[in-house]
């Protein structure tokens, strides 16, 4: 067991900068290597060679990194830049905390553990994972909630009033 996974820094920052020139970029990377590290650590299945399993995971971090759109970076010319900032949609009145609270007497615990990793998680089969549940016994217990929240919110309506407004979708700057 490492016993502080941020002391492999340097060798994720190492592992990441063979791929990525960019100093910055190396560093981004090498930090989410260790951040999965930790939370590898944490969730209580360590690898059993961390140094190795970081340097992969560096270099694939590296690697995501020239993938995405993430480390494309241009120089905006103040002149073309909008004087005004754009309108901001204001948030919907219904969200998960909402939810929860409005259903917390109606949900049984293992319900109440569902809603928990479902907004707290990325994924269907990372949220079942974390709340002990096998995916499909997950996805019924999600179905037994929205039958729920939807009954229970039935009577509310939600109203976006930017939702079908074409010159707040389209309008950069008033």
């Amino acid at each position: 067991m490492i016993p502080d996974p941020h002391s492999l820094l340097p060798l994720a920052y190492r592992a990441a900068s063979r791929v990525i020139r960019s100093r910055h970029l190396a560093e981004e990377a090498g930090e989410r290597a260790v951040h999965l590290l930790t939370l590898a650590t944490l969730r209580g299945t360590p690898p059993s060679h961390p140094e190795a399993w970081l340097r992969v995971v560096a270099h694939r971090s590296a690697c995501a990194i020239l993938r995405s759109e993430w480390s494309r970076t241009q120089s905006l010319d103040l002149d073309e830049a909008p004087p005004l900032p754009a309108p901001v949609a204001v948030p919907r009145a219904i969200s998960g905390d909402c939810v929860r609270e409005r259903l917390a007497d109606t949900l049984s615990p293992r319900q109440k553990d569902a809603l928990d990793a479902a907004i707290g998680c990325n994924s269907a089969r990372a949220a079942a994972r974390c709340c002990g549940m096998e995916p499909r016994d997950f996805r019924r217990s999600l179905g037994a909630i929205t039958r729920k929240a939807r009954a229970a919110l039935a009577d509310e309506r939600i109203e976006d009033r930017f939702a079908d407004d074409v010159a707040v979708q389209f309008r950069l700057g008033t």
